[in-house]
């Protein structure tokens, strides 16, 4: 009895097969790296709050054995202190910290001559997709100017700038109505004004010259925030401008646009 003939595979189709397994296991590769690069990340992170980072209690200062140290005041006051000592002996670059309480966002800011060095780098150089929070290099490094630019990646497991976008949501920004930011020399407030998607070439990446050029660019913000906030334009003299990538379209930015002020 004869066995039944065998299909012989066209050399094209196992070309084809070859290449598919090829692009599956890059692909497979790309996400391990993808995600080791992100525990690295996130390691990185936490030992600088380890080091330099102590989140205050939210209450006032009593007597008896409690540290006072530990303790954060009543009123507004940052909920956090940091030892930016500690931090510049590790990277001189550092300027600030930036947090809002019950999100990821918990993370140093750099300034380097460029908007590329930290684009792909932790603060201690290494190479990594995640990046560093970080100012750019046009802006004043104390937060001065009328329209300081913030950066950092949307992260898809929502670390870095990734939960930015939820400010499209009213219950969100009610959840979330102040961020703050600490620098060596002062404490800020932080409290959103609007938040919404814009080219990355948009007037949103100006630092604007006057007040008036200001006061006119926030209602215009206004009009196009996800959310609507209680702080007045008018009253507001300077802003931080928090931006992050979105995969709404090419070159589109989500920017939270923030008013800042001294914490009491």
């Amino acid at each position: 009895m004869r066995e039944p003939e065998r299909k012989r595979i066209s050399p094209l189709r196992l070309l084809i097969l070859l290449a598919a397994v090829g692009v599956f296991c890059y692909a497979g590769l790309q996400l391990l790296d993808y995600g080791s690069e992100n525990l690295q990340a996130e390691q990185e992170n936490q030992a600088l709050i380890d080091q330099a980072v102590v989140v205050l209690e939210p209450t006032a200062p009593q007597t008896g054995e409690e540290n006072p140290e530990q303790t954060q005041p009543a009123g507004e006051q940052a909920p956090i202190r940091v030892d930016f000592d500690i931090l510049r002996e590790q990277n001189p670059d550092i300027i600030g910290w930036i947090y809002s309480p019950d999100t990821p966002i918990n993370y140093p800011i750099a300034q380097s001559e460029d908007n590329d060095y930290y684009l792909r780098r932790l603060t201690d150089g290494t190479r990594n997709t995640a990046g560093t929070i970080f100012v750019d290099f046009r802006n004043a490094a104390d937060f001065s100017d009328r329209n300081t630019l913030v950066y950092g990646h949307n992260m898809k497991n929502d670390t870095m700038f990734g939960t930015l976008s939820e400010y499209d949501s009213q219950s969100y920004y009610e959840a979330h109505r102040t961020l703050w930011l600490l620098t060596p020399e002062q404490s800020w407030k932080l409290e959103p004004i609007a938040g919404f998607v814009t080219r990355a070439d948009s007037d949103s990446y100006t630092i604007f010259g006057s007040r008036e050029e200001l006061t006119g660019y926030l209602y215009e913000a206004v009009s196009r925030s996800g959310f609507e906030s209680e702080v007045d334009p008018e009253q507001t003299e300077r802003i931080v401008t928090l931006s992050t990538c979105t995969y709404q379209g090419v070159d589109k930015r989500y920017i939270l646009v923030c008013a800042i002020s001294e914490a009491s």
